[in-house]
């Protein structure tokens, strides 16, 4: 399912990704092209969208995999993608501190340049450290 849950997004994201200076705009698309990839690949049964992260806040993730406990996120457009990214691993630990049913894989989604750009910048450490402490992996994704 994962690989399916990345090519719709994919298509999708080909389909109204514009390049503009009018944040309005980049709003939008970000808001259709996240709302019609999460209505294209959820079944109500393994895959949901905006799933709440705990009830004690009102975070929630854009998509979950139930059937292989992985966690998706996009950031659609590619600028500042670190602020984004760590958010999210915060994120999968708090739901994890609040649910039986643990996240061990989140997978981050963005543009190129800011996939590139993280890629440069996550420690090596901090992923073992993930892994080893929190049974969590870090999958970063270029649209």
């Amino acid at each position: 399912m994962s690989n399916s849950i990345i090519s719709e997004l994919k298509e999708i994201h080909k389909k109204y990704r514009v390049e503009s200076k009018d944040v309005s705009s980049q709003t939008k698309f970000a808001q259709l092209i996240t709302s019609e990839w999460q209505q294209k690949v959820i079944n109500g049964e393994n895959i949901k969208s905006e799933v709440r992260v705990s009830t004690t806040n009102n975070e929630r993730f854009d998509l979950v995999d139930y059937e292989n406990f992985i966690a998706y996120e996009l950031k659609v457009s590619g600028k500042n993608t670190h602020h984004e990214f760590y958010k999210n691993v915060v994120k999968v630990l708090t739901h994890n501190c609040h649910h039986d049913t643990k996240i061990k894989k989140l997978v981050f989604l963005s543009e190129k340049k800011g996939i590139d750009n993280l890629e440069k910048r996550i420690d090596l450490k901090f992923k073992e450290l993930l892994k080893d402490s929190h049974n969590i992996t870090i999958e970063l994704i270029s649209l």
